[in-house]
């Protein structure tokens, strides 16, 4: 069953926009939890700074803390499990947010595909090797049609992330992966994209 996505609305996406909030989302969507301290020296931080910008994400419903996990000082955070899209309307504010947090978005998937390129390939587990996939297609679609690839390609993915739980470690043959998909018009002309 699709989860429905939560629809950020420009407060939102102001609040997520930060660079080291983006950074603390990505951190804890690709990672799993983790705490202000683990995460602080992750990404270079005070465990001060970290703390307060988790502390506006969980505000503005991007993490939540791991119940149960932890103790009184030591705060668990993780990813609330939301699939979120951005919602601009016409207004170039909205339009501005969602481009920021799409080039934020690019920019970390980018790095998790550069990560695993740099991996050593000789020292990976063959099957995991033999799974991972870089590949491009480009096709000829009218809008309604890509609307329709992609619809279908969520649909399937979702079925999969019904399989696990996704911060559960505990079936051993399991690991978090990162799937990207990114379905964009390819414009001919030059002032498109300038």
């Amino acid at each position: 069953m699709a989860r429905e996505a939560r629809l950020l609305d420009l407060p939102s996406m102001k609040a997520l926009n930060h660079p080291l909030r983006t950074q603390l989302f990505n951190e804890l969507a690709a990672h799993g939890p983790a705490t202000a301290t683990s995460l602080a020296e992750r990404v270079g931080e005070s465990t001060g700074s970290t703390s307060y910008h988790l502390r506006q994400l969980e505000k503005h419903g991007f993490i939540e803390e791991v119940v149960g996990r932890g103790n009184g000082r030591e705060r668990w955070w993780r990813r609330t499990p939301v699939p979120v899209e951005t919602t601009t309307g016409d207004s170039p504010a909205g339009i501005a947010a969602a481009r920021l947090l799409a080039s934020g978005s690019n920019d970390f998937a980018e790095r998790i595909v550069r990560e695993f390129i740099a991996r050593d390939q000789e020292s990976m587990d063959p099957d995991w090797r033999e799974a991972a996939d870089l590949s491009v297609a480009i096709l000829r679609l009218a809008p309604s049609e890509l609307t329709e690839l992609m619809d279908g390609i969520h649909a399937l993915v979702e079925t999969f992330r019904d399989r696990h739980e996704l911060d559960d470690t505990s079936d051993a043959g399991t690991n978090r992966v990162f799937l990207r998909l990114a379905a964009v018009p390819v414009f001919d002309d030059e002032v498109q994209g300038s």
